[in-house]
């Protein structure tokens, strides 16, 4: 058996003793959560201490790994007494519900997914229940990680509420074990599904009566995927309306629930070879499946990026678009939100990817909000994701990739299309401006290599993308200067107005280009666009232009307008 580890975050205020805060599995966690309580200012010191159990004397060996603050000050108060909240779980029958059924998951963990269960399966089966009460250590491992939270709510000690607790699970195992020993828990069968649910419906212990029938029926399934096409077929016979659909449905998002929230089991049934990016985009079908096909038949970026929906994933959407089990859709939602808000990186292997695939999501669950949460909430994870993606970090793996200066510089320009947010679609305009103000930028630009219309139309293309991604918010405006000016002087050094001028080219069309360069089409908006209109100006008055015009009535009228609105832009 090997050994159980978990951290524990203990923390002092002024005046008060040293008390335990919070007990995590994860120590990047426990770390974190230590910084953020000594940084806020409420807290005058904090330690995290690692517990590792011994399988074999079953006895814990702490070790400090971080420790900060004045651990000395003499204590002046003690905590408050008052009207302490009662026991989150005072009779066997509370271990059934949602709260209790996800702490039982969350506490054994490892356990249920050694047997490949869930925690469902777990209450519904004496056989399970009597295996963990046998487990002896882990058994009361998870006790004491059930208890030590439900102390620091009520101000107790670990050890009183486990000796509370030990009364409420023995009588949920009573029960359980009454009920298996008399038959009460029904043997299902597709066929007679639909008919025991009707028959449960008014019954008073129809959610634990249907619930044991469920989880027997599910026993026989060797894997996460028969399993939960298991869920599924019960879902099919289910009575068509009625109070019995509506007990069937509800017992049968349990355990779909506790299903989503394994990581395992969700690579089992979306497939294994997906990265974060494509597992969140599968859920998202899962969520909004009508969404996503739009969005792909929209956006051929989109077509490639998402992952096509398995057999068993177009299954999972139709059980999910029942209007009864809306709440198991709605947490599937907040799976995927949060998904989207956490650090870690989507596309490992790729954060050239990792952008792309972003903004697809952006655009896919921005679309169906409605199945998310709201489109507020959406927003939340996507300003949470960018926080990271303009981070030194991920910026440096992002330009890694050998590129040019002004490829580099479009590839940043797509990373602040990326992001939302105005304080990282600022930080995403530094990364620019330091990338367009740098010496091999400038070498690039002004190198004779490319022609100067083809580094005009290069900036051009910049800076159209940042001025239609920016917005007022990121304060783009430097910078689209900047870039300006560059064009400016490309012209001016290149004399490119004045060789267009010795051109052969008829009036009309050299009017043409020179509204394009103008307009910003193929220089950036700046000294060089301004020397484009007014020579468009000049040329326009000259005597063979008025000609030719007046022989074209709708090319006098465009040629009009398009002067009208750079005048106005000026």
């Amino acid at each position: 058996m090997e050994e159980l580890v978990h951290y524990e975050v203990l923390a002092r205020r002024p005046g008060a003793a040293m008390h335990l805060e919070a007990w995590l599995e994860d120590q990047s966690r426990a770390l974190q959560m230590a910084n953020e309580m000594i940084g806020c200012g409420e807290f005058i010191a904090v330690m995290v201490v690692r517990e590792t159990r011994n399988p074999k004397s079953g006895k814990f060996t702490p070790l400090v790994i971080r420790r900060e603050g004045d651990f000395t000050s003499p204590v002046t108060r003690k905590l408050a007494s008052g009207d302490l909240p009662p026991p989150r779980c005072r009779t066997g029958a509370d271990l059934y519900g949602p709260m209790a059924r996800a702490r039982i998951a969350e506490v054994l963990e490892a356990w249920l997914a050694r047997k490949k269960i869930t925690a469902f399966e777990l209450i519904h089966r004496l056989d399970l229940s009597e295996t963990l009460r046998n487990a002896g250590g882990e058994y009361q491992h998870a006790v004491q990680k059930f208890a030590v939270p439900e102390a620091l709510l009520r101000r107790s000690t670990v050890h009183e509420v486990i000796k509370s607790l030990h009364p409420v699970i023995d009588e949920a195992a009573t029960r359980l074990r009454v009920t298996t020993q008399a038959n009460g828990f029904a043997a299902l069968s597709l066929s007679t599904f639909a008919e025991i649910c009707d028959d449960l419906a008014d019954v008073h212990d129809r959610l634990f009566l249907l619930g044991g029938a469920v989880a027997a029926y599910l026993e026989s399934a060797e894997d996460w995927g028969a399993k939960v096409e298991r869920v599924l077929n019960l879902a099919d016979a289910a009575p068509e309306d009625g109070p019995g659909r509506d007990l069937a449905m509800h017992v049968l998002a349990m355990p779909m629930a506790e299903i989503f929230n394994i990581n395992a089991a969700m690579a089992d049934l979306l497939g294994p070879e997906l990265d974060p990016a494509g597992h969140i985009a599968a859920l998202a079908q899962l969520s909004a499946p009508d969404v996503a096909e739009a969005v792909s038949a929209f956006d051929s970026v989109a077509a490639t990026l998402l992952p096509k929906p398995t057999a068993i994933g177009e299954r999972l959407a139709r059980f999910l678009a029942e209007p009864r089990v809306n709440g198991l859709r709605l947490a599937l939602g907040r799976k995927i939100l949060g998904e989207i808000a956490s650090p870690k990186r989507l596309r490992p292997a790729s954060a050239e990817g990792e952008v792309e695939i972003t903004r697809v999501l952006a655009i896919t669950l921005m679309t169906a909000a409605e199945h998310l949460g709201g489109a507020e909430a959406v927003h939340e994870a996507f300003v949470s994701r960018s926080h990271a993606m303009v981070g030194t970090e991920f910026v440096t793996a992002y330009l890694k990739v050998a590129r040019t200066p002004m490829d580099e510089a479009l590839a940043l320009a797509r990373l602040m299309e990326s992001v939302v947010g105005g304080i990282h679609k600022r930080q995403a305009v530094r990364w620019l401006q330091s990338c367009v103000t740098s010496l091999k930028f400038d070498a690039e630009i002004k190198s004779t290599k490319l022609p100067a219309q083809a580094r005009l139309n290069q900036l051009a293309a910049l800076y159209r993308r940042i001025s239609r991604s920016g917005g007022k918010e990121a304060g783009i405006e430097p910078l689209l200067q900047i870039i300006g000016d560059l064009g400016g002087k490309i012209e001016a050094d290149a004399k490119v107005l004045a060789q267009f001028r010795k051109t052969a080219l008829p009036p009309v069309q050299k009017l043409q280009l020179l509204i394009r360069m103008a307009m910003g089409e193929t220089a950036p908006i700046g000294p060089a666009t301004e020397r484009a209109r007014l020579e468009a100006k000049r040329v326009m008055a000259q005597p063979e232009t008025i000609h030719e015009l007046s022989r074209e009535p709708r090319m006098l009228h465009q040629v009009q307008t398009m002067m009208n609105a750079l005048d106005r832009a000026a």
